[in-house]
């Protein structure tokens, strides 16, 4: 008999439920946390074990220009796009003795695949802004967290009505921007006078998705162009 709750998607794995529905996920009914449960996709593949805490892929046309509140508890349909959000996400990385790994898996419309798999993350309470923390990245993606003058590990959480970024203002080419999420990017992230990474971008059709300023973004790979699809991933071990 199977607990009817779990602190993870890695604790199911671990008691050998490695099925997988015709979706290719496990569909985990709640974790238990301080007597809230929360719906999540699980993934079984890739050495098992994986939560998913975002997906944008234009299917749903699904908009991440949201409010600090929305970010806060989440939005979306777990079965496609979504974001989880930002209290389910610091309460799966913040669990006594375990260390979080993050996945991120990323295309572009030519079929390209790319992955990046940072063996440390984390994200603050609210009261410090979800200030996200990272350790080192590995992958054929790159590090975008880390590509450039602005470092984004460190960074507090940013939405177009909380702004925490860092732009006094923040410039791209000839076009000043005093907020990366109101002004720019229009979706919530770490932000740090914008930086290379928003995989919470605008996301934007084959043919139509090259040099916007909002768009599923991560700039170590395919800079120029708006992603096919984006997904984050987290496992405790």
């Amino acid at each position: 008999m199977f607990p009817e709750h779990f602190p993870d998607t890695r604790a199911i794995y671990t008691l050998g439920m490695h099925y997988l529905d015709h979706f290719g996920y496990l569909l985990l009914l709640g974790f238990f946390f301080q007597h809230v449960t929360t719906q999540v996709f699980c993934e079984m593949k890739h050495d098992g074990g994986w939560t998913l805490i975002q997906s944008n892929d234009g299917q749903d046309g699904l908009n991440f220009d949201r409010t600090w509140d929305e970010y806060k508890l989440g939005f979306g349909n777990i079965s496609g796009e979504h974001w989880l959000g930002l209290e389910n996400i610091h309460k799966l990385t913040n669990q006594d003795r375990r260390t979080t790994e993050l996945l991120i898996l990323i295309e572009g419309f030519d079929g390209t695949k790319a992955f990046t798999l940072y063996n440390f993350f984390t994200i603050g309470t609210e009261n410090k802004n979800y200030q996200l923390s990272i350790g080192n990245g590995t992958g054929n993606a790159g590090d975008a967290f880390r590509n450039g003058d602005s470092d984004q590990n460190g960074s507090f959480f940013s939405t177009s009505d909380r702004d925490n970024d860092n732009c006094s203002p923040c410039k791209t080419g000839d076009t000043r921007y005093m907020s990366c999420s109101r002004n720019r990017f229009h979706s919530g992230w770490w932000f740090n006078r914008c930086g290379n990474a928003n995989l919470n971008g605008k996301w934007h059709p084959q043919e139509k998705n090259l040099n916007w300023a909002s768009s599923v973004y991560w700039g170590t790979f395919k800079a120029s162009e708006s992603l096919k699809y984006s997904k984050m991933y987290i496992r405790n071990y």
